[in-house]
């Protein structure tokens, strides 16, 4: 399985062309991480953050940056997927700028079916399931695992919430603009998975609208929580 990223790739091409290739990408994943954030519960930092990236472009350029926007929707609409990390591996931006390279979906995909096992269940008594990934690049894993989540019988959108960690901000923001879109439930974290540093946490618009802060709340409090569950840790090929 492969995205068609042609049209993303020709637009891209038209922003901007002063500007480093690396810079206009990691622009648009701002502006684009910070509308979703924004969306469903106003931060007044988040917009100053937009605004500042805002004029650094012309009108012709923020149109055009809109329209990638709308490529990435209709892309995960047609097919679920690490449509961002695909896209970013054909702009050849991992090897341009610091070696950066995002795990093939099909790979992900495998790797997800072996984390989940042939027996997906809730945990007894409880109504979801968390995943953990400690290094979550674009979000491939973690969708990865909600679509085998899905095909065995459950709903990623409203039984699964997800903890993604990555210290590199931009694949940070690809990983929540990608969980955001598909609608799954999830803080994305911008920290040291080693460490515990923590720089920024952003939560998805599923999450607030799911009320998921009360539903990890009530789980904590559950005696199924300390017995211990199945929920899972992903684990990013290497």
């Amino acid at each position: 399985m492969s995205f068609n990223t042609s049209n993303f790739v020709r637009l891209f091409k038209t922003i901007a062309p002063h500007q480093h290739r690396y810079e206009v990408f990691r622009d648009f994943v701002i502006l684009s991480a910070c509308t979703l954030q924004n969306a469903v519960r106003f931060d007044q930092a988040i917009e100053d953050e937009y605004l500042q990236v805002v004029g650094k472009y012309q009108k012709s350029d923020l149109e055009a940056i809109s329209h990638l926007f709308a490529e990435v929707v209709m892309g995960l609409e047609k097919q679920v997927g690490d449509y961002l990390g695909a896209t970013y591996m054909s702009l050849e931006l991992g090897s341009d700028h610091i070696g950066q390279f995002f795990t093939p979906y099909e790979v992900s995909r495998m790797m997800a079916k072996v984390t989940a096992g042939d027996d997906i269940a809730l945990p007894e008594g409880q109504d979801f399931i968390t995943v953990s990934e400690p290094a979550a690049g674009a979000g491939g894993m973690a969708i990865a695992f909600s679509e085998a989540f899905m095909e065995a019988g459950f709903n990623p959108q409203t039984q699964l919430w997800a903890s993604c960690w990555d210290i590199d901000p931009v694949a940070a923001r690809m990983c929540f603009i990608q969980l955001s879109l598909l609608h799954i439930p999830a803080e994305v974290v911008v920290g040291n998975t080693l460490s515990g540093k923590v720089y920024q946490v952003m939560y998805t618009p599923a999450h607030h609208l799911g009320l998921w802060d009360l539903k990890l709340r009530g789980r904590k409090n559950t005696a199924a929580n300390s017995a211990g569950t199945q929920d899972a840790t992903l684990r990013t090929a290497v």
